[in-house]
C-alpha cells in the first residue's frame, strides 16, 4: 500500500474510534491474536471485572483444571507435554490471580472463569479499497469475535460485491466523517471459541479509554 492509502485507512479506524467513543462503548486498536489484528475491537456487555490474560496456553491449562475440579502437577504434565518446571510457573500464576489453590503438587480450582459473562465482541477490518482481502481477513476474526466487519469509505461501498460477505457472514461497514452506517448485517459466528474470546474481550476491557457510562442502542450502528 502507499503513504496515502495508508493514511486514509488510518483515517477510517479514527472515525470509527471517535464514533465509538462517542457512544460510551469500550474498544481497542491492533489486538494480536495469532491468527489476525483487527484494526478495531469493541465490545458491549462484558463485566467490567474481567481479569486480563493474554496467554492462550495459561487460560488452556486453567481450562483444564476447571473440568478436572482437582488435578496434579503431573496430570498437567502429562495432558499439555511440558516440563514440570513449566507447569509449576504456569500454575504459580494461575494461583497468584486467585483462579486456583495448591498444595503441595495438587492443584485445585476456586474460581470458574467460564461462567464469566463476556458480551458480545466485534472485530472490524478498515480497507480503502481491497474488499475481497478485508473480507478474507475479517473471516479469520471469527473464531474469536461474535461478528466481524469490514469498513470502507462510503464512495466506494457500491463497487463491493455483496454476494462473498452474504456467504461468509461477514458485516459491512460505510464510513463517511464520524457517520458509520451498516450496509449489511453481520451474521454470528458459530466457530467463536470460549478461551479466544476470552483473551480478546480482557484485552478490550484492560486497553479500552475509561469513558462515563452512556445509554446505547441495541444496534449500535
Amino acid at each position: 500500500r502507499n503513504g496515502c492509502d495508508y493514511m486514509l485507512e488510518i483515517e477510517i479506524v479514527n472515525n470509527i474510534n471517535t464514533y465509538l467513543e462517542c457512544k460510551g462503548i469500550h474498544f481497542s486498536n491492533e489486538l494480536r491474536m495469532g491468527v489476525g489484528i483487527p484494526d478495531i475491537s469493541l465490545n458491549i456487555g462484558a463485566t467490567r471485572y474481567l481479569k486480563p490474560m493474554d496467554d492462550y496456553f495459561l487460560l488452556s491449562i486453567l481450562e483444564f483444571v476447571n473440568k478436572k475440579h482437582c488435578t496434579s502437577f503431573h496430570e498437567i504434565k502429562n495432558e499439555f507435554l511440558i516440563t514440570l518446571d513449566k507447569v509449576k510457573q504456569y500454575v504459580v500464576i494461575l494461583a497468584k490471580m486467585s483462579f486456583v489453590k495448591v498444595k503441595n503438587d495438587i492443584v485445585r480450582a476456586i474460581k470458574n472463569i467460564f461462567s464469566a459473562k463476556l458480551g458480545t465482541t466485534i472485530s472490524i477490518e478498515a480497507k480503502l479499497k481491497d474488499w475481497r482481502g478485508a473480507c478474507l481477513q475479517a473471516q479469520r476474526y471469527l473464531c474469536f469475535s461474535d461478528y466481524a466487519y469490514i469498513a470502507m469509505p462510503s464512495n466506494y461501498i457500491k463497487n463491493i460485491e455483496q454476494k462473498l460477505f452474504v456467504e461468509s457472514g461477514i458485516g459491512i461497514l460505510s464510513v463517511e466523517g464520524n457517520k458509520v452506517e451498516e450496509i449489511l448485517s453481520a451474521r454470528k459466528s458459530d466457530s467463536c471459541e470460549f478461551t479466544l474470546k476470552y483473551l480478546i474481550t480482557s484485552k478490550i476491557i484492560e486497553k479500552s479509554v475509561e469513558m462515563g457510562k452512556k445509554h446505547l442502542r441495541k444496534n449500535i450502528f
